[in-house]
């Protein structure tokens, strides 16, 4: 059996102005508590990490402590493994996260997400209110906090997308240079012993060029743009400060 179709809200205070003023925020929080209070843990996505702590530091401040962390990509793993673990026990009433929770991690029985700000993306806001409800019966349950008119703008063409069942179009690139080069560096570096290698510690380059062609966006590589790019890994960019970034 499907998970019933997620049960979205985009709730604003009653005056949203451009810039938005202490009265404002404190009608927020004042929301955010009573949300948080009628259910058994919330998780909140935030757009940057400064409102990850100031959000986190606020509803410490109304709920208590040991009830709220936060959670973003410049805490140390224990840290974020801490907090992950104590939302997964049941420990946490509200974890207040940025896009690092975006990254499989397994935090168990979520009742409400919550989407401060506009997602700026329907495929990156549906994952995250899909974390909540997460069982076969279950119905996934968020609420968007637009905090501008231009947010709330975006929130609701957001849930007018969501409505027709509309997801943003998936770009595949082309040839990107910067990706191939890193994977260049690291088939190399980690020597994998493919039938294609020549010699003990190194990749045959027609070997090396038939393995990229394999890849869909590098069907079309040229073997001078492969050789020019192989080139400059060897020798560098130059600079006023000489030749740097060299990799014989």
């Amino acid at each position: 059996m499907l998970r019933s179709p997620p049960h979205i809200l985009v709730t604003t205070p009653e005056s949203l102005y451009l810039l938005l003023s202490s009265e404002v925020w404190d009608e927020l929080y004042r929301r955010l508590v009573q949300l948080i209070e009628t259910h058994d843990t919330t998780l909140v996505f935030v757009n940057t990490r400064r409102l990850s702590e100031r959000l986190a530091l606020a509803l410490t401040d109304r709920l208590g402590e040991g009830l709220v962390s936060s959670h973003h990509g410049s805490m140390s793993k224990e840290h974020r493994h801490n907090a992950e673990q104590k939302l997964k026990d049941g420990k946490l009433k509200v974890l207040v996260a940025t896009a690092s929770m975006e990254l499989g991690v397994d935090v168990g029985s979520v009742d409400l997400v919550v989407q401060f700000s506009s997602p700026k993306s329907i495929a990156k806001f549906l994952p995250r209110v899909g974390r909540s409800g997460h069982s076969v019966l279950g119905t996934p349950k968020g609420i968007l906090f637009p905090l501008t008119r231009d947010d709330l703008a975006e929130c609701t063409a957001l849930l007018n997308c969501i409505a027709q069942g509309q997801l943003e179009k998936i770009l595949m690139p082309e040839k990107p240079m910067d990706i191939l080069a890193q994977q260049i560096v690291a088939e190399v570096a980690a020597n994998s012993g493919s039938s294609e290698v020549s010699g003990e510690d190194s990749w045959c380059l027609d070997g090396l060029y038939k393995l990229f062609l394999g890849a869909w966006p590098y069907r079309d590589l040229a073997r001078s743009e492969f050789n020019e790019l192989v080139k400059m890994l060897s020798n560098g960019y130059s600079t006023r400060l000489g030749r740097l970034g060299a990799m014989p």
